[in-house]
């Protein structure tokens, strides 16, 4: 069944940052998309509706515009250095890092998430292999010599929406220094 990409602003049913047809107007100029060009419309739908999952878990500045939107963004007081952005609208960074992080998934679906029982997560985010040991109460997280992560983060796999992104976002990637701090909201 062909998927539906809703990137209405602020919807309660919205499931994504940007349109397909977005989308084909930054390949459109950009260099290197050639996993976009090549899938089908459909495919470009679900990449872009799980590039903006992933973006979803990360920490924004400023608070979601409305409770009832399903998606991060629009959000009100989302103001950094000389930016201020409007709380009815999407950023461009965040169209910009949509749009990256579906080419890539195209290029390679299991960038973000592996496959099978051995690399199921213990702890959301951290994947087994890269685990040394785990305690729950004072939840602490230490990954083996050398490890780093490869979790689900979309900053551990492509470093370069850290730039994209810029002060919009307050996620570190995962296992930056060798632990992680895990706080209870």
């Amino acid at each position: 069944m062909p998927v539906t990409v809703t990137a209405t602003v602020g919807a309660t049913n919205a499931n994504s940052y940007i349109t397909v047809a977005t989308g084909n107007d930054l390949a459109d100029v950009y260099l290197g998309t050639l996993a976009w060009s090549s899938a089908s419309t459909d495919n470009r739908g679900r990449a872009l509706i799980m590039a903006t999952r992933y973006l979803d878990e990360l920490d924004w500045i400023g608070s979601r515009a409305s409770a009832a939107q399903a998606l991060a963004w629009p959000r009100t007081e989302a103001k950094c250095g000389e930016w201020d952005f409007a709380s009815n609208a999407i950023p461009q960074p965040i169209k910009q890092a949509t749009f990256d992080l579906a080419e890539a998934l195209l290029a390679s679906p299991a960038l973000l998430g592996g496959t099978g029982a051995g690399n199921a997560e213990l702890i959301p985010g951290i994947p087994n292999a890269s685990l040394r040991s785990a305690s729950v109460d004072v939840i602490s997280v230490q990954f083996k010599d050398g490890a780093v992560p490869n979790s689900r983060n979309a900053l551990n796999v492509l470093p370069h929406l850290r730039q994209v992104l810029g002060c919009l976002c307050l996620s570190a990637p995962v296992g930056a220094g060798g632990s992680v701090r895990i706080l209870r909201r």
